[in-house]
């Protein structure tokens, strides 16, 4: 038998050392698989956008063969111990998946619609020792797929497997659920103290609920691992540091209408020397506008494709395939000409491009305004990976690319030893990069919703009571903040700003600051510092944060409704109804994270600007602070109303599907 095992194994080492794989894949597998010890039963391994996660996957695979006693490695009916679930319903992904994983055999490639059949089918009487799920960040949201039936499978069936995630932006996912836990122990926790039983029972069950569907499932001890590049690697952080990416405001991200930056890539294409091609997002039915745009810029009508099916004011015979797409590429080589994709969804490089259409590539244009990954996954990351381009540039949301370099630089200098396990850090971080870069949170995540579930997104509506303006005197421990307001929610909420302020002996000049766990995250914090305080380059929908904090307390002064979702800006996996005051903090001691900033923290002649509009005492920190009012059930119904389905359908929104349409799918 150990004749048989060792060449068994010979087999499994020639695939884990062969050409396919890459050494920064194998080492990113072995950290990983390194990591799934002891009492490890979940492992977070987060890659950079066309980093080789296939490759990571088919190491791990490797990995776990070798892992097999020389019984068990001889046993064939013991040969297939891997799943690998594909979270989009995709058939197409589905496929990509078994070519990327076809050398491993001991791997059955499956998803969350076909798990139960999988797992009876391919794994009959020898359960899988190793569950790799891909694209961990679909399914993340609050209102989303979630992965209780996998962790219910290993908590009462399979209490030996173990489960890896792999996604490049992980983050909300590692977040949604908790968020929710947190809120609802906190709810559950005034209603004990307020003697009412029945909120207190329906809270310990949302909780009970949220702890369930969280990756970061307590009694499996999960650690995070990232999956570090070689040097050959060309990603955001690199296209950033060489000026490649420029970013699109809400005036010049339609490319429909006339931009400084619509006339960058207009002339970027007709400098470019030779054959290539640029990737074009637009919003939902401007397709077949963006493509008259192209024409009467002068490109022909046959070098400009929109990819897609069944897309909302595009004829049939105007639609390209993927695959038709590609040979038009080819043409176009061989006549040194230039091609137009326009999409209205982010294209999945891994399968729609090869490594060529990589090196030609000219530039990508996305108008996505949403989240971290909703960015990096769409155009810009298409273009990231091993290719010797360096001359590509992106028209993007320049925030969420910087936002996305942060993180990616936070995870490599406290990944850098061995696996992180300090969740709570990472949590702390990552809402302070949404807050920072001013982003709609970490990810866009898979939305699922059905006649049971909540409505997706911020739907419960509340009005906002009122607001008071204090200074925080942090260096006063006994100043009376009655003289300001005597609600005790308000006077309990500066009490906890304060604490995170005066934290590790504080003040400090800080970049990163959060309110974490239960008893503080009904206090949604804004923290101000000298880039989003008066930069119009920062503003949002209703400006800097300071138009916006002027704005809403003349409102209020004016006793105008002000809805209180709007101040809130809930960070991803956040909602409205979680949070009972809103605070924003005008201080020297905030500061920016970003790099070439004109100006990184606020100066007290900044903080007394403020000081003197609301008429209080200078100080070099103050607070605006917004009480939660009453629920407005009519905004909610009508908000609510835009997610009613039929009594018997899942709609799954999509953002890698070149399909306008929802598509409809049973979900088990």
């Amino acid at each position: 038998m150990t004749a048989k095992a060792d060449s068994l194994r010979q087999k499994v080492n020639a695939i884990l050392t062969g050409k396919k794989l890459h050494d920064h894949q194998r080492i990113a597998a072995q950290k990983t698989f390194d990591a799934l010890s002891g009492n490890v039963r979940a492992v977070i391994t987060a890659a950079e956008m066309q980093a080789g996660k296939s490759g990571v996957a088919l190491a791990l695979c490797c990995l776990q063969r070798l892992s097999l006693t020389d019984a068990d490695i001889c046993d064939r009916t013991k040969l297939k111990d891997t799943l690998y679930l594909v979270t989009m319903p995709d058939v197409a992904l589905l496929e990509q998946a078994e070519i990327d994983l076809t050398d491993a055999k001991n791997v059955v490639v499956s998803n969350f619609i076909r798990f139960d059949q999988d797992l009876e089918r391919s794994f009959k009487g020898n359960p899988p020792k190793l569950i790799l799920i891909d694209e961990c960040h679909y399914g993340s949201n609050a209102a989303a797929i979630r992965y209780c039936k996998v962790f219910d499978y290993l908590e009462t069936e399979n209490k030996d497997c173990k489960v890896v995630f792999i996604s490049a932006t992980p983050f909300g996912a590692l977040y949604a659920a908790e968020t929710e836990y947190d809120v609802a122990k906190h709810e559950e926790e005034i209603a004990k103290h307020n003697h009412r039983e029945k909120e207190a029972i329906e809270a310990a069950a949302a909780a009970e609920e949220a702890a369930r569907n969280s990756i970061l499932r307590r009694d499996f001890n999960t650690k995070l691992v990232f999956h570090r590049t070689s040097n050959e690697y060309y990603g955001v952080r690199e296209m950033l540091r060489y000026n490649k990416v420029t970013g699109l405001d809400s005036d010049s991200r339609n490319i429909l209408n006339d931009s400084p930056a619509k006339e960058k890539l207009l002339s970027l294409l007709e400098q470019h020397e030779g054959a290539g091609w640029v990737l074009v997002r637009v919003p939902p039915g401007a397709a077949m506008e963006a493509k008259n745009g192209f024409i009467q810029a002068g490109f022909s009508d046959q070098n400009v494709h929109i990819l897609g099916k069944d897309l909302s004011g595009v004829p049939e015979d105007q639609l390209t395939t993927i695959e038709r797409f590609k040979k038009e590429f080819d043409e176009c080589i061989d006549f040194d000409e230039k091609l137009i994709a326009i999409t209205v969804a982010g294209c999945r490089a891994g399968i729609n491009f090869g490594q060529d259409m990589k090196q030609r590539l000219i530039a990508t244009w996305d108008s996505t305004v949403t989240s971290v990954a909703a960015v990096v996954q769409a155009n810009i990351g298409r273009a990231c990976g091993y290719h010797d381009n360096r001359e590509a540039h992106h028209f993007t949301s320049l925030n969420a690319a910087q936002a996305y370099g942060a993180i990616l630089d936070y995870l490599d200098k406290h990944t850098s030893e061995h696996a992180a396990s300090d969740f709570y850090g990472l949590k702390e971080f990552f809402e302070d990069v949404c807050q920072e870069f001013n982003v709609n949170g970490l990810d866009v995540g898979l939305t699922v919703k059905n006649k049971r579930r909540r409505p997706i997104g911020d739907v419960e509506t509340y009005m906002t009571d009122s607001y008071v303006a204090v200074p925080a005197k942090l260096i006063e421990p006994d100043y009376d903040f009655t003289q300001h307001t005597e609600d005790k929610l308000i006077l309990q909420a500066i009490a906890l700003l304060r604490e995170e302020l005066l934290r590790d002996s504080g003040p400090s000049v800080k970049s990163s600051r959060a309110m974490r766990g239960a008893k503080k995250n009904w206090v949604k914090a804004q923290w101000v510092n000298g880039d989003t305080y008066d930069n119009k380059e920062k503003a949002l929908k209703e400006g800097t944060m300071k138009a916006r904090t002027l704005k809403f307390t003349k409102q209020l002064d004016d006793k105008s409704p002000l809805e209180f979702n709007t101040i809130v800006m809930p960070g991803s996996g956040e909602y409205t109804e979680q949070k009972l005051v809103t605070a924003t903090i005008f201080s020297i001691y905030n500061m920016s994270r970003r790099n070439n900033v004109s100006k990184w923290v606020m100066t007290e002649d900044d903080v007394h600007e403020m000081c003197d509009h609301f008429g209080i005492e200078h100080d070099d920190t103050m607070f605006v602070l917004y009480k939660r009012g009453e629920y407005n059930a009519e905004a909610s119904r009508m908000k609510a109303a835009a997610n009613e389905l039929p009594e018997n359908e899942t709609i799954i929104h999509d953002e890698s599907q070149f399909s306008e349409q929802q598509r409809n799918v049973s979900v088990s």
